[in-house]
C-alpha cells in the first residue's frame, strides 16, 4: 500500500493537469470501469472544491491524499483552509432531475453515484471529502 500527498494550486486551470497526474499513480491499480469512475469523481471533486469553497487565504491549496490499497484506492480530499464545513448530501441533486442541457448541477449527485464510498466531514480542523474505489468490475 503506497500513500502520497499533493497540493494543487486553488485554480480551475490546475484541475485537469492534477486529475492526469492522479488517474497516471492509479491506473496500475484499478480496471478501467474503476479508473473511469476515479477520474470522474475526482474531476467533479477538485471543480467543486476551487468554485465553491471560500479559503481564508487567497494563497490556500487544497491537500489531496492518494492511496493504493489491496481492494483498490482511496483519495481524501482536503478543502481549502478556512472553508466552513457543509453536509455534502444537503446539496445533492437527483440526477433525474438535472436539465439535460445544464451545464452544472451534478457533482455531487456523479460523485455519490460513482464512488464505492463517499464521507464528508471535519478532519484536523480541515473539512475532508473521502471516497473509496474498488478494484471489481
Amino acid at each position: 500500500m503506497t500513500k502520497a500527498v499533493f497540493n494543487m494550486d486553488n485554480r480551475i486551470e490546475a484541475v485537469d493537469p492534477m486529475v492526469l497526474g492522479l488517474k497516471a499513480r492509479v491506473e496500475d491499480s484499478l480496471v478501467k470501469e474503476a479508473l473511469l469512475r476515479f477520474e470522474i469523481c475526482v474531476i467533479e471533486a477538485l471543480t467543486n472544491v476551487v468554485e465553491h469553497a471560500t479559503p481564508s487565504s487567497k494563497e490556500a491549496s487544497v491537500e489531496i491524499h492518494l492511496q493504493n490499497t489491496d481492494a483498490g484506492v482511496v483519495i481524501e480530499i482536503f478543502d481549502l483552509e478556512g472553508t466552513a464545513p457543509f453536509d455534502l448530501r444537503d446539496h445533492v441533486t437527483d440526477l433525474s432531475l438535472v436539465d439535460e442541457m445544464a451545464e452544472g448541477g451534478r457533482g455531487l449527485g456523479l460523485i455519490l453515484q460513482c464512488a464505492d464510498t463517499v464521507e464528508y466531514g471535519a478532519l484536523s480542523n480541515r473539512n475532508r471529502l473521502y471516497m473509496s474505489f474498488d478494484n471489481v468490475s
